[in-house]
C-alpha cells in the first residue's frame, strides 16, 4: 500500500490522539502527516486500533514519531480510558475485572440464553441475583419471546463506573406481544450487567443504552 499524505489542523490531530475520533479546528496552522501501511503488533499478536465506535483508526507518522489512539493502547494493555469533558482529561485507569472474571460472566450469559431457548425458566433464575432473580422468564426476557445470543461485547469503561461487569450484547429474536418491539422485528440489542460476589457471577440487569 502506498503512504499517503494529508493535512490536517493540529487541534484536530490531538484530539484524534486523545479520542479515537477526528474533529477539525479553525486554527490556521497545519501540519502534513504520513498514514497507511503502518502495523502494530503486542507481544506478537496483530493489533487494529479503533475509535470508541468500533471504527478502524489508522496509525499516523508525524516528524519520525508514530501515533496511535491512546484509548485504543491503554484497552490493549488492559486499561480503561473515559473522556471527562468538564476538564478536557483523558482518565485512564486500571481495569476493574480481570480477563477471567470477563470470561467467567460471559460464560453465564450465554448458558443464560441457552437456557432460555431450552425453556429452562427456572434455572435461568438460578443464574441472576436482585430483581432480576424475581422476574418470570416464561413471559419473555427485554421484552424477547425467543433469543439468540449473537454477540457479547464487554465494556471496560461502563464497567469501572457500574462496578459490575457490563456487556452490550446483540441478539436475533421474535418479540413478546406486548414488548415495544415492532411485531415483525428481528434482531435487537441491550446491556447486560453481571455482579460478581466472591468467586460466582450473577446476571443483575438488563438495560437499554447503546
Amino acid at each position: 500500500m502506498k503512504n499517503k499524505r494529508f493535512r490536517i489542523p493540529i487541534i484536530g490531530l490531538i484530539c484524534c490522539m486523545l479520542l479515537g475520533t477526528i474533529a477539525f479546528a479553525v486554527n490556521g496552522r497545519k501540519i502534513t502527516a504520513t498514514y497507511g501501511g503502518i502495523t502494530i503488533y503486542l507481544n506478537g499478536q496483530k493489533q487494529i486500533a479503533t475509535d470508541v465506535n468500533g471504527k478502524t483508526v489508522e496509525p499516523l507518522i508525524y516528524q519520525g514519531t508514530t501515533y496511535v489512539p491512546i484509548r485504543a493502547v491503554s484497552e490493549w494493555l488492559g486499561k480503561t480510558v473515559t473522556w471527562q469533558g468538564s476538564t478536557s482529561s483523558v482518565l485512564i485507569n486500571d481495569s476493574v475485572f480481570s480477563d477471567s472474571d470477563v470470561t467467567a460472566a460471559k460464560n453465564v450469559i450465554s448458558e443464560f440464553f441457552t437456557l432460555f431457548g431450552d425453556q429452562q425458566y427456572q434455572k435461568m433464575n438460578t443464574l441472576c441475583a436482585g430483581d432480576a432473580a424475581s422476574l418470570d422468564f416464561s413471559c419473555g426476557v427485554f421484552g424477547m419471546k425467543e433469543a439468540k445470543l449473537k454477540s457479547c461485547t464487554y465494556n471496560g469503561d461502563y464497567s469501572a463506573r457500574a462496578n459490575k461487569l457490563v456487556f452490550e450484547c446483540s441478539f436475533t429474536m421474535k418479540p413478546t406481544a406486548n414488548s415495544v418491539y415492532d411485531p415483525n422485528q428481528t434482531s435487537t440489542s441491550c446491556l447486560i450487567y453481571v455482579r460478581k460476589v466472591g468467586s460466582q457471577f450473577w446476571i443483575d440487569e438488563f438495560a437499554s443504552g447503546f
